[in-house]
């Protein structure tokens, strides 16, 4: 199996459905979307895979399901880089998504969606529940590891930090080969990392 590194999860709710599906449509606000983004971006940075697909869409349904949570078995012949994973929840938590005060219980199934399908021996439960909690708790100032260049006298590192308005903050710090801080730079503000390109390191 190809395994690739996880991309995005996203975010969703339904209390219908046809005969394709649920009926969805996204509830996250700006706040919740990068807490989200966070714990993707950390999870990322550590190879987390959720195996042939890098796309968990997760979608909360007061419906009855097979399961409390059920991982969707459908793939789209078209898009097969997507799953959906389906969340029973009671119809007051539903009627409150995107408030701030189920932050906590969406977290809280994302955290066990991950572990209860996607842990493996050499991504365990402890390691996915530590990247969450790093996403949560440092919020804006976490960073996460997007390029680094090395040479015989340098080290360069851009890092990213996502912030509450969904737009990537990127920090440069260059070491020496000991390890120390030499230069810490804030990078323009950024939607796209287009702009991030290739890392050149000199004296």
């Amino acid at each position: 199996m190809n395994k690739k590194i996880i991309s995005d999860i996203r975010l969703y709710k339904s209390e219908s459905q046809n005969e394709y599906g649920y009926i969805t449509e996204s509830f996250a606000d700006k706040k919740l979307n990068a807490v989200v983004n966070r714990v993707v971006m950390k999870l990322r940075e550590n190879e987390f895979s959720l195996g042939e697909f890098d796309h968990l869409y997760i979608n909360f349904t007061p419906c009855d399901i097979p399961k409390s949570i059920d991982l969707s078995d459908k793939v789209d012949r078209y898009h097969t880089w997507y799953r959906y994973c389906n969340v029973h929840i009671e119809k007051e938590l539903y009627q409150n998504l995107g408030s701030p005060e189920t932050l906590n219980d969406i977290i809280q199934y994302i955290s066990t969606i991950l572990v209860t399908h996607f842990k493996s021996e050499a991504f365990n439960e402890m390691h996915i529940l530590a990247c969450v909690q790093q996403a949560v708790e440092q919020g804006e100032d976490m960073l996460m590891k997007f390029k680094e260049k090395i040479s015989s006298k340098r080290k360069a590192v851009i890092f990213l930090r996502f912030l509450d308005t969904c737009r990537f903050s990127p920090l440069l710090r260059v070491y020496d080969t000991e390890e120390n801080l030499l230069i810490e730079k804030d990078l323009p503000q950024t939607v796209a990392l287009d702009y991030l390109g290739e890392i050149q390191v000199s004296t």
